[in-house]
């Protein structure tokens, strides 16, 4: 495990220059770039190491592994939540969770706001889209996001600050950076109309096989776990 950790470090080193190579490439502003480390399945002790390397935002799928390993983690790290968002979840969620990538129905919408009200926070969100369209995957479909956007102006304790996607199984990274692409594309296209509680300022897009793709086509936020932590336990 010793061993495990250390190679932590250097990947995270690797990581951090094919993204600023990534950046130069797209000629974009670095600091318009965070690196998420998807810690999803690893242990305590992998993510101590990231933390020692540097790295401060780390991302979860599920909210009862958070639950367990932020109590034992520095105060300072800033969590995410990545994957699907159950509505009986929502109320083990606090202030410390700094957003929820997978805002994704009007029914988990509703529950954010009522227990935001409840309890005095307002959640930061991004709106999960299928943008590639694959049944295997969830998101409001391109056409829905308008409406979805308009109802969170009934919802103050929820602000949506951007769009997230995850790619499509089985394409090739071609096909996957047009996804990326086209996701930008509906949020140039959002970004001109007002909507309350909402500024589309982040896209979060891109994960081990294809962050760089995803900078290069806009991405503010990638979703980086195998490349950093080693397979999954």
């Amino acid at each position: 495990m010793m061993l495990a950790n250390a190679g932590i470090e250097q990947r995270l080193v690797e990581i951090r220059q094919r993204i600023k190579q990534a950046v130069e490439r797209s000629k974009r502003d670095p600091s318009t770039i965070r690196l998420l480390a998807v810690s999803k399945t690893q242990p305590v002790s992998g993510i101590e190491a990231a933390y020692q390397a540097g790295q401060r935002a780390f991302a979860e799928n599920r909210v009862q592994e958070w639950r367990e390993k932020a109590p034992g983690l520095p105060k300072n790290c800033q969590w995410h939540l990545v994957g699907r968002l159950q509505t009986n979840k929502v109320k083990y969620l606090d202030q410390t969770i700094a957003m929820i990538h997978s805002l994704d129905r009007f029914s988990l919408l509703k529950t954010l706001n009522e227990q935001g009200e409840r309890r005095g926070t307002i959640w930061t969100t991004l709106v999960q889209v299928n943008i590639a369209r694959d049944p295997a995957k969830a998101g409001l479909m391109p056409e829905e996001v308008p409406d979805f956007l308009t109802s969170v102006g009934e919802c103050p304790y929820v602000q949506v600050q951007g769009l997230m996607t995850i790619g499509a199984m089985g394409v090739s990274l071609k096909e996957t950076q047009g996804f990326f692409r086209q996701l930008r594309g509906l949020r140039d296209t959002l970004q001109s109309r007002k909507w309350p509680g909402v500024d589309l300022r982040e896209l979060s897009m891109g994960m081990s096989q294809d962050f760089e793709l995803a900078i290069e086509e806009g991405a503010t936020l990638v979703r980086v776990g195998r490349q950093i932590f080693g397979e999954r336990g």
